[in-house]
């Protein structure tokens, strides 16, 4: 983890880390966020709608994804497949966002 702290220029937040639940019963169901998505809120991503465009902020995510490293591994591939599975999210953030944006002019229109 501190090699990880030194090399890496952002923090992974909730990337790699435990995501699931856990019930009163004691049954369990945890997997490994290895692909992640993180919208930042805060002051500046507060306006995050295309209803008023004088108040409207841009979009910002980021996307997170990896590959597991092992001794035969081949760098290049490596990255390749980091890339497809960044791409992949971003592909969703598109189709989520042109839907929204086409059914907002669409009410907007009738």
């Amino acid at each position: 983890m501190e090699l990880i702290d030194q090399l890496e220029v952002a923090r992974r937040g909730p990337y790699s880390g435990g995501f699931g639940s856990v019930s009163f019963l004691g049954d369990m169901d945890i997997a490994i966020s290895l692909r992640t998505m993180v919208f930042p809120t805060g002051s500046w991503f507060n306006t995050l709608s295309y209803r008023n465009g004088k108040q409207r902020h841009e979009w910002v995510a980021h996307l997170q994804a990896g590959a597991g490293i092992v001794a035969d591994s081949i760098p290049e591939d490596e990255q390749q497949e980091c890339e497809n599975k960044a791409a992949a999210l971003a592909r969703a953030i598109d189709l989520a966002e042109s839907a929204f944006v086409e059914n907002s002019i669409t009410r907007k229109s009738n």
